[in-house]
């Protein structure tokens, strides 16, 4: 029986693209292979306690971000955007260490694999970095989210910051593109896909008969 919901919410098949990601992440003895890791820091104090509130802000606005993945009994996987789930904002105080040391920790946060069923495909560490710079360090799995998607994220987290600390100087950042509406069009067409094959195959089969 084909699962259709997951803790309650509706569940999507994996895209092609996505596939291929997964049977690579499954079969490789690397699981890391598809983590994308990136910080960013300003030089400049930061408010700690609205930071957090920021980045749980852009966790909800971000369906991408809130992706988890299902097996069935089968061994079919499924993805769902959890609505309910607790959004895990970390700390570390990298200030005494020497900077290459801090990106050697960091790089070893991105070589950690995650759980794959029923989890967060993501890690965010709050980072109070040498030489008075701060800022996030931010893990995700490729399956939910491209380097370019990482960005948007980042660039998310940071305007809702700015407009929290300046006010209406800085404008609310308009609200963050749907991942489930852009999955049912990247599906949609490739069953759209899939159909058009059968009937162009059942076409030449009528034609050289």
């Amino acid at each position: 029986e084909t699962m259709k919901t997951r803790k309650g919410n509706k569940v999507y098949p994996l895209t092609s693209a996505q596939k291929l990601h997964y049977y690579s992440m499954k079969y490789c003895p690397k699981k890391q292979v598809l983590n994308i890791g990136s910080g960013l820091t300003i030089q400049v104090e930061l408010e700690w306690e609205t930071l957090k509130d920021c980045i749980r802000e852009a966790v909800m606005r971000c369906e991408a971000m809130r992706v988890q993945f299902a097996e069935d009994k089968e061994g079919n996987v499924y993805q769902y955007v959890a609505k309910d789930q607790e959004i895990n904002v970390e700390h570390f105080d990298f200030s005494h260490w020497k900077v290459e040391d801090a990106h050697e920790k960091m790089t070893e946060w991105t070589s950690t694999p995650f759980e794959m069923y029923d989890t967060p495909m993501y890690q965010i560490v709050m980072i109070k970095m040498p030489d008075s710079f701060h800022g996030v360090y931010l893990k995700v799995n490729h399956l939910i989210m491209d380097a370019q998607s990482l960005i948007v994220f980042m660039k998310d987290v940071m305007e809702l910051y700015s407009h929290k600390v300046y006010g209406d100087e800085v404008p609310m950042p308009k609200e963050m593109s749907s991942y489930i509406a852009q999955l049912e069009k990247d599906l949609a067409y490739e069953e759209g896909n899939k159909a058009s094959q059968k009937d162009r195959e059942l076409f030449e089969s009528m034609i050289t008969a």
